[in-house]
């Protein structure tokens, strides 16, 4: 498994252990940002852990994008989730 797939597989995981599962209540605002938070605080950890260049980042978001599409998100949320991801964790060089 190369490292964009590993972090990817990382990243989905980091993904469905920061935001609650979809069958409780409707998240405010607060507890989806916080939810958020987390799970781009992981992604950051994971990016610098695997050491992943500018591509392997960019096969990763790309990976989790179709992951969740296939566990069902919609695609809208999708888009925002994984542009929201590239902002906060996988840009800069540190």
């Amino acid at each position: 498994m190369g490292k964009a797939a590993q972090a990817a597989d990382e990243l989905l995981a980091a993904f469905f252990r920061s935001v609650p599962s979809q069958k409780k209540q409707r998240m405010s605002d607060e507890e989806w940002t916080r939810s958020l938070n987390k799970f781009h605080q992981e992604a950051k950890a994971i990016r610098q852990r695997l050491s992943l260049g500018v591509l392997a980042r960019a096969r990763s978001a790309f990976i989790l994008q179709q992951s969740l599409l296939q566990e069902g998100f919609p695609a809208d949320v999708v888009r925002k989730l994984v542009f929201a991801l590239v902002l906060n964790a996988f840009s800069g060089k540190e």
